[in-house]
């Protein structure tokens, strides 16, 4: 009987240890409103997943964070640029948040340092499970209640008021073409000139003559 109960004893501490890491590793989000998220987020746009890609990291060590490129329809805060970089953590136990490439999402992003990242993603935005990204209907205008597609629940009243006006994103800039010197362009002017020398020193020659010919 000893024996058995000390068995158990083993059994229950190792099973403690074993579920005590994923425990502790596992995402808890603060009850925070909408004026108070998007106070906090530097970064508040509507936009679409093109891309996504993992940040350097150690090959041994744990997954590192995600970095997802937006095409943005409207913002919301921040600058109103056409293209977002966001980088979020790759597991949702450490409050990382799963978008998906070619869906339209409400992302409220910061810029602050956090210490959820393993190693640095690169790029000056970071969100996370807990900072109020949406996954919304695709389409290009400023939300309304009905754009909501999670929960089967219409945005609410108080996150449409945080959100105030939605600005168009600036287009990109492209560089200004430099305009190329066509070589026939700068060197016509001397033929002309040169042209014309050439016939009024053949007409002077030829007036010289004719006057010979008649002394």
């Amino acid at each position: 009987m000893l024996r058995h109960r000390v068995l158990t004893v083993l059994l229950l501490l190792a099973a403690t240890v074993v579920i005590t890491p994923g425990t502790a590793c596992a995402c808890s989000c603060a009850p925070l409103g909408p004026a108070e998220q998007v106070g906090r987020a530097a970064a508040v746009f509507t936009g679409t997943v093109v891309s996504a890609r993992p940040a350097k990291g150690d090959p041994l060590g744990p997954r590192p964070p995600i970095i997802y490129t937006f095409r943005a329809d409207q913002v919301y805060k921040g600058r109103a640029d056409a293209e977002y970089q966001v980088a979020t953590n790759a597991d949702s136990a450490a409050c990382g948040y799963g978008f998906t490439v070619g869906s339209r999402y409400l992302v409220l992003a910061s810029d602050e340092k956090t210490g959820l990242f393993d190693t640095d993603p690169g790029v000056p935005l970071h969100t996370a499970l807990c900072d109020g990204n949406l996954a919304v209907r695709a389409g290009e205008g400023p939300l309304h209640a009905q754009d909501a597609i999670q929960n089967g629940e219409p945005l609410s009243a108080g996150l449409l008021s945080a959100l105030g006006t939605a600005t168009r994103p600036r287009p990109t800039s492209s560089p200004a073409a430099t305009p190329v010197s066509s070589p026939s362009a700068a060197i016509s002017p001397w033929l002309y000139a040169v042209g014309a020398a050439a016939l009024l020193a053949l007409a002077f020659a030829g007036w010289r003559l004719s006057g010979k010919r008649r002394m």
